[in-house]
């Protein structure tokens, strides 16, 4: 056998060696994967308790000055000047506003005319006749246009604007235009309103809608800082300037209340208490194209049910249908 063909059965043995071996090595790389049980699921529940449940409104009140007087003029006319300019502080008498009388003036020099004409005659019945009755005649006559004349010379007051009252004089609300002078006015027109600063009130601002079923009467818990008191609803002012409606909720607390006039107060609005009741966490609610349910924990499962609800307090809610009390309820 010649020397290339033994070298030649020695590399095919070789080779037959090294694709055994990799052989081999190929199937020590194959892993097993492990099956992986699953865990069960935790839930975070609470129960639906048989409880007493009260419709609330949590709110954030002030100390201010919700009243306000009308300042309305008292004739028809041009306007010939305005001295406040609103917002501005005034006083009780102050002139605010005042109208152009010409035509009054020229009907008083006409009055005076005849008033005069009216005295000359009763001094010369007196001085030319004895007869009463002509001098009680003319003595009727002058009372008369005395009367004319001092009715007119009074009416000059219509035409001016007096503040009713201290306070902070504010334009009027939904004017279409902002009154100047030579703006015709008609009596019975608002020209503005006057805060009244007699009197300082804690008040509830809310917007928009107003509080369901807060009335006059309506009781209210009050904190402020470490104060607390009950109060009652002394008010109810509706204001709408044209961009938006505000109720003020005047609310008088208390006699025996400690509150300071300044700084906020946290007001509790204590509306109607459902007593026996069953009640769940607000959370537990959940609504779906109008459908509220909740989701009960039953044997580890989770199970969707339909409920009806009630009134709300800001952290609970009434269940008037779907539960009758002691379920478990899945909050996550």
């Amino acid at each position: 056998m010649s020397f290339g063909r033994v070298l030649a059965l020695v590399c095919a043995g070789v080779l037959c060696v090294g694709l055994c071996s990799c052989g081999e090595k190929k199937e020590e790389k194959q892993i097993d994967v492990p099956i992986l049980e699953t865990k069960q699921i935790s839930y975070k529940t609470v129960k639906a308790e048989i409880s007493n449940i009260s419709e609330k409104y949590y709110e954030t009140g002030k100390y201010s000055y919700p009243y306000s007087e009308s300042v309305k003029f008292k004739a028809t006319g041009l306007i010939k000047e305005i001295y406040v300019q609103a917002p501005s502080d005034v006083k009780k008498g102050d002139l605010l506003c005042e109208l152009y009388t010409d035509d009054v003036d020229e009907e008083i020099e006409r009055e005076k005319i005849r008033l005069d004409q009216a005295e000359q005659t009763l001094a010369t019945v007196r001085a030319n006749s004895n007869n009463a009755n002509e001098i009680k005649m003319a003595e009727l006559d002058l009372q008369i246009e005395q009367m004319k004349y001092d009715r007119l010379v009074q009416s000059l007051e219509d035409y001016k604007v007096y503040a009713p009252c201290d306070g902070t004089f504010t334009d009027a609300y939904q004017r279409r235009e902002p009154l100047t002078v030579n703006s015709p006015v008609r009596e019975g027109d608002l020209f503005g309103l006057t805060s009244d600063l007699s009197q300082q009130y804690l008040c509830v601002s809310v917007y928009d809608n107003p509080l369901n079923n807060v009335n006059f009467g309506t009781r209210v818990s009050l904190e402020q800082g470490a104060h607390s008191a009950q109060g009652t609803v002394k008010d109810i002012i509706p204001v709408d300037n044209g961009d938006f409606s505000n109720y003020v909720y005047v609310i008088l607390p208390d006699e025996d209340s400690e509150l300071f006039d300044f700084g906020d107060v946290q007001v509790v609005f204590d509306v109607y208490t459902r007593p026996d009741t069953v009640v769940v966490d607000q959370k537990a609610v959940r609504e779906l194209g109008g459908r509220k349910f909740v989701n009960l924990l039953i044997d580890g499962a989770k199970i969707e049910q339909d409920v009806e609800t009630g009134i709300e307090d800001g952290k609970n809610i009434e269940i008037l249908s779907g539960l009758v009390g002691g379920e478990e309820i899945i909050l996550n």
